[in-house]
């Protein structure tokens, strides 16, 4: 068995947490083992990959953060040697043969791999990192990585020094269960009925934690354009994502926005919070939306598992939306500014049945084509045997081989 250690500098459960937790089985049932390292601190991450039987080591770890207090920087730089020697005692302890990073801008696990002549794969997950900031990190990944994964190559190519990785770039998406993800009636009834909804009125749904980066606030403006294109139906905004204190001026803003649209929170607007049950959550939904801002997203994973619940998607033109979703035929993509043009797209959606549902239907069919959970651990597999054959560790494997009969 391969042991591949996975640090995520993020103590709140997203997207690379949730790629862990659903790819840990089926990549053990190919020869590799995920260990998950995430910081010892405040939130619900390490609660939720153990719960699903990922093996978790919850260690000190700081990160980079996006603030202009020096000391929150000072502290990454003082700790960083300490920390790294921990990464570079469990590399050894746990006999790791691969370590993976999920995210840019916090090299240590790379480093530690590096001193201890262990493959590096570098995992790109979205585009927030200042333009500075991401050329610094890009440094790293240009020396440390052995090979790059990328949620999409818009998301590589929108790193400064692309060309330079451009070789060793892998694209992928992030891990969809089909099985969970998929139309259901009967979950639709059960969804609508808990937000107090009913069977005949419009829902435009998205699936985000309230926070700047998913441009939640332009969503509200585009859908009160919407709202008043729709004659004879109801239509409500359900927003199912957590909201934290670090960001709580920007829910703030969310409501005030809210009110000076003229709109009602809990009738018009409903905020339903964090959730673990988002299949249910989407049953519900009519239109899926996400107005994420510039140099936010790679490919947000809910946008995926809403294709696979059969949804036709709005959403903006950042990271590698464009590429997952079709303009005009799963969905519509705009630009990032364009909130008539987004408030439009919903509009014609919900005000033409037919339409809706087959963009939806074309949704799921790419979706089972390309999100699946066997997509997503082919591409992994492919990425760790490569990693393994730049550092000439391969004679130390026998990994599973593909459906195909062969390693890819």
């Amino acid at each position: 068995m391969i042991r591949v250690l996975y640090v995520i500098h993020y103590p709140v459960f997203g997207g690379p947490h949730n790629q862990a937790l659903r790819l840990a089985k089926p990549l053990a049932e190919r020869g590799f083992d995920t260990v998950a390292v995430v910081p010892d601190e405040a939130g619900n991450a390490v609660e939720r990959l153990r719960a699903g039987g990922v093996d978790v080591r919850s260690i000190r770890l700081h990160r980079l953060r996006a603030t202009r207090d020096l000391r929150a920087h000072f502290g990454l730089a003082v700790n960083a040697p300490a920390e790294i020697a921990r990464l570079r005692a469990l590399i050894r302890s746990e006999g790791i043969s691969i370590v993976q990073l999920g995210g840019l801008v916090n090299p240590h696990a790379a480093i530690a791999a590096r001193l201890e002549r262990v493959p590096v794969v570098w995992q790109l997950l979205d585009t927030r990192a200042p333009r500075l900031v991401a050329a610094t990190a890009m440094a790293f990944v240009r020396t440390l990585a052995d090979v790059v994964m990328s949620t999409g190559l818009g998301v590589a190519k929108a790193h400064p020094g692309y060309s330079a990785i451009a070789d060793r770039v892998i694209p992928y998406f992030p891990p969809v269960d089909l099985g969970r993800f998929a139309p259901n009636p009967e979950l639709r009834i059960a969804a609508r009925d808990s937000w107090g909804v009913s069977s005949d009125d419009l829902v435009v749904g998205c699936v985000a934690n309230i926070n700047p980066q998913k441009g939640i606030v332009g969503l509200v403006r585009a859908f009160q354009l919407a709202r008043m294109r729709i004659q004879g139906r109801k239509v409500v905004l359900v927003l199912v994502g957590a909201e934290y204190p670090q960001h709580a001026g920007y829910s703030a803003m969310v409501r005030r926005q809210i009110q000076a649209e003229g709109l009602v929170e809990a009738q018009d607007v409903i905020f339903v919070g964090g959730s673990t049950d988002v299949e249910s959550q989407l049953a519900g939904m009519d239109v899926f939306a996400l107005a994420a801002v510039p140099r936010s997203e790679g490919v947000t994973t809910a946008l995926l598992e809403a294709m696979a619940a059969g949804l036709p998607s709005v959403v903006t033109d950042v990271g590698a939306l464009r590429e997952v979703v079709e303009h005009g035929r799963t969905g519509f993509v705009f630009q990032a500014d364009d909130t008539i043009g987004f408030g439009l797209a919903l509009a014609g959606l919900l005000n033409d049945p037919e339409r809706l549902s087959s963009m939806g239907q074309a949704a799921r069919l790419v979706a089972q084509a390309s999100f699946g959970l066997g997509s997503c651990v082919d591409v992994h597999v492919r990425a760790y045997i490569r990693a393994l054959a730049t550092r000439g560790t391969t004679s130390r494997t026998s990994p599973t081989p593909t459906r195909s009969g062969r390693p890819r």
